[in-house]
């Protein structure tokens, strides 16, 4: 094996370095507290969403908290390929900490690019109980589904999703607006429409709209043509951002494979293979039409957004900000399904959560008339429900009964996983 250069990855080894990325994700305190668990802490999502910062943050409270810097071991599998066996004596024999005799922290970022890693992390977690793993990973099939199948018991698992709107104004140094929604109501109107165009921590400070856009279709363009034809049979990839095209310039749309499919030129099972590779690579996300029947609800039509209105805008022509709206509640809560009866009456989401169905509407305004709550009640009537969400554009919240259901009014920036 060639010399391993390990201080590159380490910095926090030279004397008195910390990595200093002081405004933190809200999930960070949640990954502190399973510091101390036996189990392989997994933080899996989008390129860019800030995975590695986490695990920097994470290395500067070890050390903050007296850990030997020698004993904490980074490494990213985006840089260079090496087998895990071959990793770990490289570091043991750099450092002289031997994990047999005493704890060691192992961050190994980019995890889905080591082939049966799962395997392979399997076997020291089984034999050696003084090495604590962290792995971070950007694409779903090979990283979620192998830890459940190979590491199920051994393994607690975070996804990161892009900011919710609370992380952006603390990234921008307004959290103030959010303490006291009341008193910043047209300042938290202005800053959530940038917002939209601005879902990633690195463009919260980007002013330009030529240079914002251009870093988010650099984002897409990456995982597009590089790291899901690394992983997945690809013959083209300018399909796949053809296709994240698309579904950017209508953020929801329903796809009807065969007529998709004869528009692009590419047969049906292509297609379906292709829409599954983006969602596998955390960039578009599908949502079902709504059925009591699971089977049901696979065989209609489906819609789909991509990840983050950001990305939607990078790629539209004329992206409608209600659309924008629309896409950021699903870019943090993880909905399933929608609901549309034969007659198109629609509702934007279900939620569905410990058996408890809840319809939601996202509306991006302010006044609203009878009728904009008939389709929240057709839906109520027809599967049985008391409650419903609807998100509007101002700060307050209340709540209200229309027709037997009661409603409550949630203000849309508030929206967070």
């Amino acid at each position: 094996m060639k010399d391993l250069n390990l201080l590159k990855y380490n910095r926090h080894w030279e004397k008195g370095f910390k990595y200093s990325f002081a405004k933190k994700r809200d999930c960070f305190d949640l990954l502190i507290k399973s510091l101390g668990k036996k189990q392989i802490i997994e933080l899996i999502g989008l390129r860019r969403t800030g995975k590695t910062v986490l695990f920097f943050q994470i290395i500067d409270y070890l050390l903050e908290n007296n850990t030997d810097p020698f004993s904490i071991w980074y490494f990213t599998f985006d840089d260079e390929k090496i087998e895990l066996d071959e990793l770990l004596k490289e570091f043991q024999k750099q450092t002289q900490a031997d994990f047999k005799k005493r704890k060691v922290f192992v961050f190994l970022d980019e995890i889905q690019k080591l082939d049966d890693f799962q395997s392979k992390i399997k076997v020291y977690y089984d034999l050696y109980p003084n090495i604590k793993f962290f792995i971070s990973g950007s694409t779903s099939l090979f990283v979620k589904k192998k830890t459940m199948e190979s590491l199920a018991g051994r393994i607690s698992s975070f996804f990161l999703h892009p900011l919710n709107f609370k992380e952006y104004l603390n990234f921008k140094d307004k959290s103030e607006f959010f303490k006291k929604p009341a008193v910043f109501k047209q300042e938290i109107e202005k800053e959530f429409e940038i917002f939209l165009e601005s879902q990633f921590i690195e463009s919260a400070g980007v002013e330009d709209k030529t240079e914002r856009k251009e870093y988010f279709i650099s984002i897409i363009k990456k995982i597009v043509f590089e790291d899901i034809p690394q992983i997945f049979p690809v013959d083209n990839p300018d399909i796949l951002w053809k296709l994240v095209r698309i579904i950017g310039q209508k953020p929801g749309i329903f796809i009807n494979l065969q007529n998709l499919s004869q528009e692009i030129g590419i047969s049906n099972k292509t297609l379906s293979n292709y829409l599954f590779y983006l969602e596998e690579a955390f960039l578009i996300k599908k949502v079902y039409n709504f059925s009591r029947n699971m089977l049901t609800s696979e065989k209609k039509l489906k819609r789909f957004y991509l990840a983050s209105p950001s990305f939607s805008w990078a790629v539209s022509d004329f992206a409608r900000t209600g659309d924008l709206v629309e896409n950021f509640a699903v870019s943090l809560m993880d909905y399933r399904f929608f609901w549309r009866d034969v007659y198109k009456h629609e509702v934007d989401f279900i939620s569905v959560k410990d058996d408890v169905i809840m319809p939601v509407e996202i509306k991006y305004r302010n006044k609203f008339l009878e009728k904009d709550f008939k389709n929240l009640i057709l839906f109520s009537k027809k599967f049985k429900v008391k409650k419903a969400i609807l998100y509007q554009k101002t700060v307050e919240e209340k709540t209200i009964k229309f027709s037997g259901l009661e409603i409550k009014l949630k203000p849309v920036y508030f929206i967070a996983k």
